[in-house]
């Protein structure tokens, strides 16, 4: 494991209160580009037909990934019923052009969340995408939600083949979706929410080699919940991922993974939970303690009354998968009536900032300005208009993405029955930031993109953490991108890379300023040196027979995935024998 410096939590909240003192809302600089983009055409229009199961209101979803394999991020807007579906392909210059009919998903139909992940492994980006149906007068149809595998130039839907198009057997339903790999096998799975308690239609499907099985009600118990959007990510420090849901009315959970395939409802043990209208949310580092916090957007209300909405919820860990509420002690408490939230250090400080989307039309929070919460060292300070994000509207869905590829991470919002707004980033010049692509191949025991992998970055003596994973925000998708604000550091001292296979990367001596791609190790490459040898038999004898995959080493000595390390492993090892070069 990597030794954690951590950030004493006092140190840290009266250092963010000297910070405001001195903080400039110039150093978080968006400026709105949507105009000749390609992207200002584009208008969000969803079906109003009053059909069952079609929630007009909460619809809005982005797909950010690089779907041509060029490089550079692509993206994916769900249209809502009325017209079809966009695709913009970057044409590398700061414009998209819409491609959606040459790649086949130019589709009438009422679309609503998407997640983007290689789900097939086979170097593509895929999409699946919710949907209510087809954009007739018969919306509200049972089991349309599209699986996109990526054929190269091409998507076709196999979502019913795979066994995912279906979540409730009686409703139209399907909001936000994550990928994550909850066995730890290498192949990832897919978890979606849906805004509704009839057929507990929130579903968790285990990927059984390119198949789907629908694992709710034996795998997981999935309590009656309005879900939104879920998210899967290792809260508790040991290797396996968590499914978090943001969920509406009081009814947002944290279910624990058991390590076995199985998962229990953790929810108030946690301590999370107490969220009054779950949206969207969002897993960081926020205090850099080394642990993952949960934030989780809801609806504040300005007027206080008793029975007021509360606003969002911060959850900061403690440590072991146990949390405390803190959003009105950490200034982050009042986002509006709260939707989209995505983490992204937008002025390269090294303190991961949060943007946060609102709105409700015909309401008192109609035209309420979006916001970022500057991070100020584990503390926020609440940025509007001021901060180059000038939009005010009802919006849904927000995600990053470097569009531009200059090091700094951009922002497109989405809003209901609106426009989409690109807002590039122009970070402070004089700081430094690393961009890092994880790669997981075939011959890896690591799930496309590196999910579930654990980076960490030192300069100096001063630690940074992100948790790749799938999930955060609200029925979006933002570039897979491991990204990191440097300050006035020129150079990473110290990188570490925890695969969830138990492997490990090391890399010393790492340039800032600079987009990388780091592999993840051969199945056999225990210490993830590069090599194969007698370094990596040690690790494997030390494990033998081990069971304990909660243990980073047995992990990774289990090379064959069996639950113990014994003979399979070191044929496995032998097999792949290259010696020290």
């Amino acid at each position: 494991m990597v030794r954690w410096q951590a950030y004493p939590t006092l140190c840290a909240f009266f250092g963010a209160v000297l910070a405001a003192s001195r903080a400039s809302a110039v150093d978080v600089a968006l400026v709105d580009v949507t105009q000749g983009s390609g992207l200002e055409t584009f208008t969000h229009s969803p079906n109003a037909l009053s059909v069952p199961g079609l929630n007009e209101w909460t619809m809005g979803g982005i797909g950010v990934g690089d779907f041509d394999g060029d490089g550079w991020p692509d993206i994916f807007l769900t249209r809502g019923g009325t017209g079809t579906d966009r695709l913009y392909i970057n044409n590398r210059n700061g414009t998209f052009t819409n491609r959606a009919a040459e790649w086949n998903v130019a589709f009438a139909h009422a679309g609503n969340g998407v997640a983007c992940a290689d789900f097939d492994r086979d170097g593509d980006v895929d999409m699946y995408v919710t949907s209510y149906g087809t954009a007739t007068t018969n919306l509200g149809q049972v089991g349309r939600n599209r699986l996109y595998r990526n054929e190269g130039g091409t998507f076709t839907d196999v979502a019913t083949a795979l066994g995912v198009a279906t979540l409730s057997s009686t409703v139209s339903a399907g909001n936000g979706a994550a990928w994550g790999d909850i066995d730890l096998d290498g192949d990832l799975d897919l978890a979606v929410a849906a805004w509704t308690v009839n057929d507990q239609a929130n579903r968790l499907f285990r990927n059984d080699g390119g198949v789907f099985a629908n694992v709710t009600g034996s795998a997981i118990q999935i309590l009656p919940t309005w879900g939104f959007q879920p998210t899967i990510v290792d809260m508790t420090g040991d290797g396996f991922p968590e499914l978090l849901l943001a969920a509406d009315f009081e009814t947002s959970r944290l279910y624990r993974n058991q390590r076995n395939g199985t998962f229990v409802d953790a929810t108030v043990v946690s301590g999370v939970g107490i969220d009054d209208n779950g949206m969207g949310s969002c897993v960081a580092d926020f205090d850099r303690d080394g642990l993952p916090d949960w934030y989780v957007t809801s609806v504040h209300m300005n007027v206080p009354n008793p029975g007021d909405w509360t606003g969002n919820a911060f959850y900061l860990s403690t440590g072991n998968g146990v949390f405390r509420e803190s959003s009105n002690e950490r200034g982050c408490n009042d986002g509006g009536w709260g939707w989209g939230a995505i983490a992204a250090d937008l002025d390269h400080d090294g303190w991961e900032d949060i943007v946060e989307v609102n709105g409700r039309n015909a309401s008192e929070w109609a035209n309420e300005p979006e916001y970022v919460f500057r991070n100020l060292g584990g503390s926020f300070q609440r940025l509007g208009p001021e901060s180059g994000l000038t939009l005010a509207a009802d919006a849904r869905s927000v995600v990053s993405l470097d569009y531009d590829r200059d090091g700094d991470l951009d922002i497109l919002v989405q809003v209901n029955a609106g426009p989409v707004r690109l807002y590039r980033n122009d970070a402070p010049a004089k700081r430094s930031w690393l961009a890092l692509d994880l790669v997981a191949g075939a011959a890896s025991r690591c799930a496309a993109h590196g999910f579930g992998a654990v980076v960490s970055a030192r300069t100096g003596s001063a630690w940074q953490r992100r948790f790749v994973h799938s999930g955060s925000g609200y029925q979006g998708s933002s570039e897979p991108v491991v990204h990191f604000g440097l300050g006035a550091a020129t150079t990473v001292d110290e990188l570490v890379i925890e695969w969830p296979s138990g492997q490990t990367t090391r890399l010393e001596g790492v340039a800032a300023n600079a987009r990388t791609t780091v592999f993840a190790p051969l199945a056999a490459d225990l210490d993830g040196d590069g090599e194969v040898d007698g370094t990596d038999a040690s690790i494997l004898f030390e494990s033998w027979g081990e069971v304990d995959r909660a243990d980073r080493l047995v992990r990774a000595a289990d090379i064959d995935g069996d639950g113990r390390v014994g003979g399979g492993d070191l044929a496995a090892l032998l097999a792949a024998w290259t010696g020290s070069k």
